[in-house]
């Protein structure tokens, strides 16, 4: 009977153990809330929304695709993924979603917003996730993949542009 009572309690260490550096895990990789904001005046012929989750990587590539994009003729809006439900795709000439796959499922909103889009050829899915090689096989999309490691820049930003510069082939000036 003692035996039992030590193993019930060590077990119950275990388990109260891995419930603690799981919770941890889930604070350390929680993704924050994007405050949205504009680059550039609406009048302008060129239209590209961003739509990311808040994480210091994805705030990086924000902030060097709006700074690529004020050198070119483009309005920029930068939005949260859980504001995804009001865009309308007809005024944008380009989308980038910046996403972090968990469980290897897209975002819900990401989902939902590709379920519903007609023209998914204008859609960039940045898709972060541990292995950095994560890609939806459900949408006919173009995901460019990455693990969330500011060592991932480099290779990362510069296919970015060469997308975007392809969506915006006859717009774009240097």
């Amino acid at each position: 009977m003692r035996v039992l009572k030590i193993f019930l309690l060590v077990l119950g260490i275990i388990v109260i153990a891995l419930v603690v550096l799981f919770g941890v895990y889930l604070l350390l990789n929680r993704q924050g809330v994007v405050e949205p904001f504009a680059v550039g005046t609406p009048e302008l012929e060129n239209k590209v929304l961003i739509a990311s989750q808040g994480s210091d990587f994805k705030n990086v590539v924000v902030e060097s695709l709006t700074a690529y994009l004020e050198k070119k003729p483009a309005y920029v809006e930068v939005i949260d993924v859980t504001s995804l439900s009001g865009v309308n795709e007809d005024e944008w000439d380009a989308l980038v979603f910046l996403q972090s796959t968990e469980q290897w499922k897209l975002w819900p909103d990401v989902d939902t917003y590709l379920a519903r889009a007609k023209n998914l050829d204008k859609v960039i899915l940045v898709a972060t996730s541990g292995s950095g090689d994560w890609k939806t096989d459900k949408y006919d999309v173009e995901t460019i993949t990455s693990a969330s490691k500011m060592e991932e820049m480099p290779t990362l930003l510069p296919v970015l542009y060469m997308k975007l510069d392809q969506l915006l082939p006859d717009k774009v000036t240097e």
